[in-house]
């Protein structure tokens, strides 16, 4: 991505630290190796309030999600798996071990160099097996770039399931760049595998009428150091109508079970129905092509 889409980059840092701070598998190794030995190559937040410091009785959001959309993908066998704006996830080293998967991680050209360093440092401290682990560098609003998917699917990928998967990337593209990664997304599917899969739940959160701001809400600080407002669709049929009029077929799935999962593992039942609803927010779609 151009200068405009590289100011983004920093949030990727916050959502390590939130997932650290929640104790996702690896992320506490990633955090703690752009805080010594990769320090000067990132850019942080300047200010995280009380975020990383706040107790919740409720399961947050970045770790939400990225167990739901986990679930998702651990049912698929046999499946190429390419992650957009992978940021510094460890999703990748999870699915090392899964039979039959091949994972490529994509982000802009300086990031995904950082994040592949950052990755063999662990895999080498843990003796991992990284074979069918790669990373390339994209745009995802640039349609060349996806024929770089393209290639490497038909080099690594024959007789896998494609499958395209985000998190957290979809609400800083503006009306027309969502336009521009989903009509991507089916030349890639057209070209490369029609019987693909897209998975996110980047369209599960849908606009506010009565969402509260202020000086202190986090997405205020990430706003202002990406210089880019949050874009979300205004209903669910809004979404929907989005990915039809683009020849997608999409099927929102249930995430209640990871979720209660998630409750009683952290003996949340007192809030069990709050949290519940509030997962909605979070639910992975499962996307085809019409």
């Amino acid at each position: 991505m151009g200068k405009e889409y590289s100011k983004i980059s920093p949030t990727v840092v916050f959502c390590a630290r939130m997932r650290a701070k929640q104790k996702l598998p690896f992320s506490e190794e990633i955090v703690n190796l752009i805080d010594t030995k990769f320090k000067e190559h990132i850019e942080d937040l300047p200010d995280y309030g009380n975020t990383l410091k706040s107790k919740s009785d409720f399961i947050p959001f970045i770790e939400g999600r990225y167990y739901s959309l986990n679930n998702a993908l651990m049912n698929i066998d046999n499946a190429f798996i390419v992650e957009i704006a992978s940021g510094l996830s460890p999703r990748s080293l999870e699915f090392l071990n899964k039979k039959d998967i091949t994972y490529v991680e994509t982000e802009l050209k300086g990031l995904i160099d950082l994040k592949e360093k950052i990755l063999t440092e662990i895999i080498h401290q843990k003796k991992l097996d990284a074979k069918n682990l790669f990373f390339l560098h994209i745009n995802p609003l640039e349609k060349r770039d996806m024929d770089k998917i393209r290639k490497i699917y038909a080099e690594k990928g024959k007789n896998k399931k494609l499958i395209i998967v985000h998190e957290g990337l979809l609400m800083y593209f503006n009306k027309n760049e969502k336009r521009i990664f989903r009509d991507n997304l089916k030349y890639l599917f057209e070209n490369c595998s029609k019987g693909g899969l897209w998975l996110t739940s980047d369209f599960s959160r849908i606009k506010k009428k009565d969402e509260i701001r202020g000086k202190e809400n986090i997405r205020d600080k990430i706003s202002q150091v990406t210089e880019r407002e949050f874009d979300y669709f205004e209903s669910e049929e809004e979404t929907k109508r989005f990915l039809k009029d683009g020849g997608f077929k999409p099927k929102i799935l249930s995430n209640k079970k990871v979720i209660e999962k998630l409750i009683k593992s952290k003996s949340l039942q007192f809030n069990k129905e709050f949290i519940l609803e509030s997962s909605k927010q979070y639910r992975i779609w499962k996307i085809e092509l019409s």
